[in-house]
């Protein structure tokens, strides 16, 4: 398997994990807080979907030549990091759920239709992922490998978010 083949195969398992925590929620259980100040399954899918959007569109536009190959170090260290609930990351403003969606189903729909765009821009892309660079407003520099990587485990991530509020 090569590197495009295995950052597909994380990516379509990310958006499975996500689908199949939300699968059979209705709208009012979805939009259910489990506590003060956490976020409902909706504002998790909310996120997710907004986080595709605007990350691949900075991947897009943002991201620039280096001229070596990046290391490959972090790479099962950010996809293990970012795929656990085990440590609190606070996304950016821009990023944080506001209401843009009025049912779950509307949210799996934007959220299914970034990843789709984040999968066709994978599938074409000319770049050496590891010979290109860009920038995550919480981590820093990375290659683009690693930022597919990350998007790739962000949906688990908040897939175990949503199995947490199913149970509480």
């Amino acid at each position: 398997m090569n590197d495009r083949e295995l950052l597909i195969e994380r990516l379509n398992a990310g958006r499975d994990e996500l689908l199949a925590a939300v699968e059979g929620l209705t709208d009012e259980q979805a939009a259910q807080r489990p506590a003060e100040g956490a976020w409902s399954p909706l504002e998790c899918v909310e996120h997710v979907a907004t986080v595709e959007t605007l990350f691949l569109r900075r991947l897009q536009t943002q991201s620039v030549d280096v001229p070596e190959e990046m290391s490959r170090e972090r790479e099962p260290l950010l996809y293990a990091r970012i795929a656990t609930r085990d440590r609190k990351i606070n996304g950016p403003e821009i990023a944080q759920p506001k209401g843009r969606f009025a049912t779950v189903g509307e949210a799996v729909d934007a959220f299914q239709q970034a990843r789709a765009h984040t999968l066709k821009w994978l599938d074409e892309s000319p770049y050496d992922l590891r010979r290109r660079a860009a920038e995550h407003p919480a981590l820093g520099p990375g290659s683009v490998y690693e930022m597919v990587l990350i998007l790739a485990a962000h949906p688990a991530r908040h897939a175990a978010q949503i199995r947490e509020c199913r149970t509480s």
